[in-house]
């Protein structure tokens, strides 16, 4: 497999998720980056700061930020300051949140059929290993 074959493969995934999570977007007035950070938050329970989002989705702080507002203003999360440091602000989900998150793991999951169709337990496992070891092997080669 190609290089290239390798990121169309991603870049069609993502284009399908994209497709799929739209009417959720328009549904709930969320521009993709928002919807991002809202399923970021639900699954690293360990990062819950703008700083930690930023680093780790690789976006500007101030992008975040700007999102962050955005969904506070929206009802979707709820911003508290750190007991100890009144620099830190925590940003945990809302309820209304979670039925979002809900809406958009049933397409994660439809998604995820559609993609493993026909594909055995056995390839499955291999692809996990092969996937693992790449980026393992980028992750090396970028320092992290």
């Amino acid at each position: 497999m190609e290089t290239n074959e390798v990121v169309m493969s991603g870049l069609q995934l993502k284009k399908l998720l994209s497709r799929k999570v739209e009417p959720i977007m328009l549904d709930c007035d969320l521009r993709p980056v928002e919807l991002d950070i809202l399923v970021f938050l639900y699954s690293e329970k360990n990062i819950d700061t703008a700083k930690g989002i930023s680093r780790k989705k690789h976006l500007s702080k101030a992008h975040v930020s700007k999102s962050i507002d955005n969904l506070h203003s929206g009802g979707f999360v709820e911003l508290t300051e750190d007991k100890d440091d009144h620099r830190i602000v925590h940003i945990s989900l809302t309820e209304k949140s979670g039925k979002v998150i809900d809406k958009v793991a049933k397409v994660y999951e439809e998604c995820r059929e559609t993609m493993l169709k026909g594909i055995s337990e056995e390839e499955l496992d291999i692809l996990k290993k092969v996937i693992t070891k790449m980026n393992e092997n980028i992750n090396h080669e970028l320092g992290e």
